[in-house]
């Protein structure tokens, strides 16, 4: 697969003003983020799935297989459910108490595919997938209301959307492998006329399917329990997304993706750009779909039950947005006195005191103004990811670059209480990444992260004592332990949005902030709120089109942000939310 050449960057914001921590948590998501633009290829594209077979046992075991029919090419998904575990729910990605496990495959799925997909994903570590296989994934039912709108269906009527509403989703993934884990097909190898040839799109699709299976398994539940089931109301079918929960390994995913990770905000604020340009005269589609979507919006941020401690109150988004919104007449007049038609940008921008996440909604919305236009750039995301070292560079002229692009870097006093307390490691009991206390970890343990500013210090103090005019090359040939910083600093000093401009060994360091960035605004995840400041919860595709929905006319409006269903025979589901000691109950 081919990577995009590196795109011009008009009319981008300061790096020093998005890349903060704070700035990227606020970021949203938008149609350039994975989820929204998989469901938008999908839709204007045509494609479909089809249930293929299913079969559920009174207990909840059971299999299915669903055909996803893209132009000129069809992809199997071969799901397996379990009967519930009675093991205590964590959010361990090594736990093989799952409820749901799946393999997305490239062509029809064979008798043999499903054998060995049966056989090898139980394994784990130690299966391998088939030589076509795209991902494979791990999914939990939600303890709060999986039973409870099986019960509710058997009994002839539709689940209580307002406890829907506090979760969002039937089932919760555990984990979305691909990209040669466990011998799924690299991403580079997909090919670049392949459906799925956007990064992250393959996955996502899994978790797509997966909601397709959680809705689909209620439904034969209930069918199972009662001749008088019915099947989920459509709206709340749409209205049910999949959940998610992820935690430290995010952060030095970012940290080892410093390229798409710029590709993509790079992207943003050039559709950010782009829009803030179009005429919005009144009574354009412009001008309603602004208004619309940032009504849309406001009537989402509303209806969100979650209580968030790292994060802006729904309240004040909401308050903050109603004012965006009354402010914009009177910045249409103000530029009808200058007979002139106003732009997006001056319709939306000048209010006072708007919070960063608010602002960033509107941004979200602006997003959508020219789909277009966004989803032109939305297939710009692959990115050639190797660091290259220039040794001929000299040794003055390589401080001066650091100087100038990693000022930020170097301006982090290292010496400070607390600055240097933490080391990102892998858990030898978990296989999953820690971040504790430096002086607690046994001697020898290996830093897993990223660590720019201590990196950015160390060189430059060692080119300090060079003589400027020392080719780089023959530093690396006296002490090469440098070369990896070399490369990447190198390799990434023409890319201002590469880098989250802070120092994760900090002790004040929240992860949650650069977790955030990745889950919500990268890969399209909502509601998205913090567990002790070190994981993330949120939900994938509340909203989108369903199975039944595919294959259409193509996009029918939006369907991202939907109101909470009301059907008129519901149940209330009054049971407390099943405690456990990890927060992981939702």
């Amino acid at each position: 697969m081919a990577p995009q050449p590196t795109p011009a960057r008009p009319g981008g914001r300061p790096a020093a003003e998005i890349m903060t921590p704070a700035a990227l948590a606020a970021l949203q998501a938008g149609r350039l983020s994975s989820a929204r633009s998989l469901v938008n290829r999908m839709l204007r594209e045509h494609w479909r799935v089809e249930r293929r077979s299913l079969t559920v046992g009174t207990d909840g075991s059971g299999e299915a297989v669903y055909r996803i029919h893209a132009p000129d090419r069809v992809m199997d998904f071969v799901a397996f459910a379990f009967p519930p575990s009675s093991q205590e729910r964590t959010l361990r990605i090594f736990d093989l108490g799952w409820d749901m496990m799946g393999a997305l495959l490239d062509g029809p799925a064979t008798a043999e595919d499903v054998e060995h997909t049966r056989n090898e994903m139980p394994r784990l570590y130690h299966g391998r997938a088939t030589r076509h296989t795209l991902t494979w994934c791990r999914a939990n039912r939600s303890l709060r209301v999986f039973e409870h709108v099986v019960q509710a269906l058997a009994g002839g009527r539709q689940p209580d959307t307002a406890a829907l509403a506090r979760v969002g989703y039937l089932m919760r993934n555990i984990g979305l492998d691909g990209n040669g884990t466990f011998g799924t097909r690299s991403f580079l190898a997909y090919g670049d006329d392949h459906p799925l040839a956007v990064p992250y799109h393959a996955q996502l699709l899994s978790a797509y399917l997966m909601r397709e299976l959680s809705a689909d398994l209620v439904e034969a539940l209930a069918a199972r329990r009662s001749d008088t089931a019915v099947a989920l109301d459509p709206q709340v079918r749409r209205f049910l997304g999949v959940g998610n929960s992820s935690a430290l390994g995010l952060v030095l995913w970012v940290g080892n993706h410093p390229v798409l990770v710029d590709r993509w905000i790079s992207l943003r604020e050039q559709a950010l750009a782009h829009a803030r340009g179009l005429a919005a005269a009144p009574g354009s589609s412009v001008r309603d779909t602004l208004a619309a979507l940032l009504e849309r919006a406001v009537r989402y941020q509303s209806e969100d039950a979650n209580e968030y401690t790292c994060f802006t109150p729904s309240e004040r988004i909401v308050a903050d947005l109603r004012r965006v919104l009354d402010a914009i007449p009177g910045h249409t007049a103000a530029a009808e006195a200058d007979g002139r038609v106003p732009t997006v940008g001056e319709l939306v921008d000048g209010v006072e005191d708007v919070c960063a996440e608010a602002a960033e909604v509107v941004n979200s919305v602006l997003t959508e103004l020219d789909p277009a236009e966004s989803d032109r750039l939305a297939a710009e995301l692959t990115v050639d990811e190797t660091f290259r070292r220039d040794g001929s560079m000299a040794a003055g002229e390589l401080r001066a670059l650091l100087a100038d692009r990693y000022a930020w870097a170097l301006a982090v006093d290292r010496t400070a209480p607390g600055a240097v307390a933490n080391t990102w490691y892998k858990s030898r009991s978990a296989e999953e990444p820690r971040c504790g206390a430096t002086a607690e970890l046994p001697e020898g343990s290996v830093d897993l992260g990223v660590d720019v500013p201590g990196m950015v210090q160390h060189l430059d103090g060692v080119l300090a004592a060079e003589d400027p005019a020392l080719p780089v090359g023959r530093l690396l040939a006296r002490r090469p332990e440098l070369r990896g910083a070399v490369e990447r600093l190198q390799s990434l000093a023409g890319l201002p949005y590469a880098v989250p401009h802070t120092n994760i060994r900090d002790a004040a360091f929240v992860p949650a902030r650069i977790i955030r960035l990745a889950n919500a605004a990268l890969y399209g995840l909502e509601r998205t709120k913090d567990y002790l400041g070190r994981d993330l919860r949120g939900v994938i595709f509340q909203g989108a089109p369903t199975a039944a929905d595919l294959g259409g006319a193509g996009e029918g409006g939006p369907w991202f942000w939907p109101a909470v269903p009301r059907p008129a025979d519901t149940v209330v589901l009054d049971a407390p939310a099943p405690a456990t000691s990890n927060g992981a109950s939702r």
